[in-house]
């Protein structure tokens, strides 16, 4: 294309031009080539500025209703499949199985596959007695239920209710823990500083006291209450291995130390019901130290003529004195003390005994029941005694969470604590108190957390 289009020039013009320049007067006839303008259709190239119409090409917005795809954001439904609740439905649909089987066995043709007394089902209907029980450790007369009465075996304590963990929890591995005879009062000897944790309970509910002035030396081994809550004594790691605090209202003050010590480091401690006798278990020979009080004075007394295998590691008085309990290292894992004045005499060994060392032990308020925390599951053994005889008693249906360190009963049995290995560090559990003679109780059993489990009992 000529770049001087806009001037109109072409060969044509140019020679003519040079034809002008030599021809002085040339007639006006030459104006004929001017009908070369013609060649205007050049002009016609401006039409490619047309080109615009490639704009239309922007038109391509319509790519923009791809933002149809946003729609697919519409899949919340998916979100709805979280909502797996209803499988949860079907669990309650097999309940209902269970019910069609009643009615199988209740019908007259007899042809129902109906459940049997002492068949456990999880139902999202609420099953209804005399035909069934909630597994929830409730006590009924055996005159009621004669045919499931005898599957369960008949003991007073039933510990499977474990309490909510307190709103402040120990600082370290729980050793021994301990009741104040009315309850009130829960201590924690644990493996960090303060050593001892001390808890005040309310209801169910038990909260956490101001840590006393004077703390144990060391690692918290063992505690123990005095039975009217006067006295707390905490077995530790270190030098003088025993602590003694003397309580006015919510507040534990120190005392002076016993002018003759454990041989070693404390594992345990306890007191006798009218706090007149304190014992400690220990590290080294003799294994145990039993004190009496007079005053805020204590006194040691003279070794059991049989001493405990091993290392004591735990100890507990009866709340009458009448009989002591040493956990320790080496079979047969516990040893048991029958007191005569300020003389302790060694009883024959339960036939069923621990699973491993014994780490802590407690008797209930009347003697009735012992308890044992140790290594190896379950972790906590509990016996019932008859007499001078002691007879290991159902495991609970919930076990701690490791090793058993420390145990203890409230004064009427109620209530059981376990310090152990893994958190939450305390397990507590409710008793249930029932005569067994006349009564027995379900098994504490939960197969679901949101629907209840029931047991057939017709």
């Amino acid at each position: 294309m000529n770049k001087f289009k806009g001037l109109n020039l072409s060969e044509n013009h140019i020679n003519a031009s040079l034809v002008l320049s030599v021809l002085d007067d040339g007639g006006s006839g030459e104006q004929g080539p001017k009908g070369d303008t013609g060649d205007q259709g050049i002009q016609g190239i401006q039409g490619d500025t047309g080109d615009q119409g490639i704009q239309g090409d922007t038109g391509e917005q319509g790519i923009q209703g791809i933002q149809g795809i946003q729609g697919d954001t519409g899949d919340q439904g998916i979100q709805g499949d979280t909502g797996e609740q209803g499988i949860q439905g079907i669990q309650g649909d097999t309940g209902d199985q269970g019910i069609q089987g009643i009615q199988g066995a209740t019908g007259a043709s007899g042809s129902g596959s109906g459940a049997e007394v002492g068949d456990i089902v999880l139902s999202a209907r609420a099953l209804t007695s005399p035909d069934w029980l909630k597994t929830d450790g409730a006590a009924y007369l055996k005159t009621t239920y004669p045919d499931l009465a005898p599957l369960f075996p008949a003991y007073l304590f039933n510990p499977g209710v474990k309490l909510a963990n307190p709103a402040i929890l120990p600082t370290g591995i729980g050793n021994g823990t301990a009741f104040s005879t009315d309850g009130t009062y829960l201590s924690v000897a644990h493996s960090l500083s303060p050593f001892i944790s001390i808890y005040k309970r309310s209801g169910d509910d038990f909260t956490k006291l101001a840590d006393p002035a004077i703390l144990p030396a060391r690692i918290g081994r063992g505690t123990a209450f005095s039975t009217d809550g006067t006295y707390l004594s905490v077995a530790h790691e270190g030098y003088p291995y025993i602590a003694i605090y003397k309580r006015s209202g919510d507040t534990f003050t120190k005392l002076a130390d016993p002018a003759i010590l454990p041989t070693g480091t404390a594992n345990g401690t306890a007191f006798s019901d009218d706090g007149s006798y304190l014992s400690v278990s220990h590290g080294g020979s003799p294994y145990i130290t039993i004190y009496k009080r007079s005053g805020d004075t204590f006194t040691k007394l003279a070794n059991p003529s049989v001493l405990p295998a091993g290392s004591g590691t735990g100890i507990a008085f009866s709340t009458d004195g009448t009989y002591l309990s040493v956990a320790h290292v080496g079979y047969p894992f516990i040893t048991i003390y029958k007191r005569s004045a300020d003389t302790f005499t060694k009883l024959a060994d339960p036939a069923i005994l621990p699973t491993g060392s014994g780490y802590g032990t407690a008797l209930s308020d009347d003697g009735s029941y012992l308890s044992v925390s140790h290594l190896v599951s379950p972790f906590i053994t509990t016996y019932k005694r008859s007499a001078d005889v002691f007879t290991k008693l159902a495991n609970p249906a919930i076990l701690p969470t490791g090793t058993g360190q420390g145990t203890a009963f409230s004064t009427d049995a109620t209530y059981l604590s376990v310090s152990h290995v893994g958190s939450p560090l305390i397990t507590i559990y409710k008793g249930i108190d029932y005569d067994p003679i006349t009564e027995f109780a379900t098994p504490v059993i939960e197969l679901s957390p949101i629907l209840p489990t029931f047991i057939k009992s017709t």
